[in-house]
């Protein structure tokens, strides 16, 4: 009788069947506690806007080094068919442990002195970093002098912004020229 209804069922489904299993469960939350017990934690993410030739992206900094920087398209342009797969960049990639002793000296992002700067309209791009939750402002426009004269966060967001402009420098994330197709 049994053979009889083996064909009604697709295949697959009794070997579904007996995956989910009290002890199966058990060993697949183990195999997932594994695998994220030896993740890298994010330790900040960079934002940089597009401009008129220029794609944006966000860059996620994790804490052993490594990065994943997602590319958006560029303004004005059709977004590509498929999403461009991420770039990978290896541990030990980035210097966390100046971009943590710096982020550290300046606690809340949002307290880093930005304002305005000259930009051009199509051009110009902003650059924001997100660190414990909080997004900062333009890292491209930390102001001169500080109102309160908190020296040593000017200084700190100073030496932030050339670390966070240098890395992106050296990662060649945004290298090619967006054209305009024909």
């Amino acid at each position: 009788m049994l053979l009889a209804f083996a064909g009604l069922f697709p295949v697959g489904v009794g070997a579904a069947q007996q995956a989910v299993t009290p002890d199966s469960r058990k060993d697949s939350a183990a195999q997932e506690k594994e695998m994220t017990q030896g993740a890298p934690t994010i330790l900040a993410t960079v934002i940089q806007s597009r401009s008129t030739n220029s794609r944006g992206y966000k860059l996620v900094i994790f804490d052993d080094g490594s990065a994943t920087a997602k590319i958006g398209a560029g303004a004005g342009m059709a977004a590509p068919a498929a999403a461009p797969a991420p770039l990978q960049f290896p541990s030990g990639t980035i210097d966390t442990k100046t971009l943590r002793r710096l982020l550290t000296a300046i606690g809340d992002v949002t307290r880093i002195p930005t304002g305005g700067c000259m930009k051009s309209v199509s051009f110009g791009t902003r650059t924001l970093i997100t660190y414990a939750k909080k997004t900062s402002g333009d890292l491209q426009c930390i102001r001169e002098t500080e109102a309160d004269g908190d020296q040593a966060l000017l200084q700190a967001s100073r030496d932030l912004g050339e670390f966070v402009q240098t890395t992106l420098g050296h990662l060649k994330i945004n290298d090619r020229r967006m054209v305009s197709p024909r």
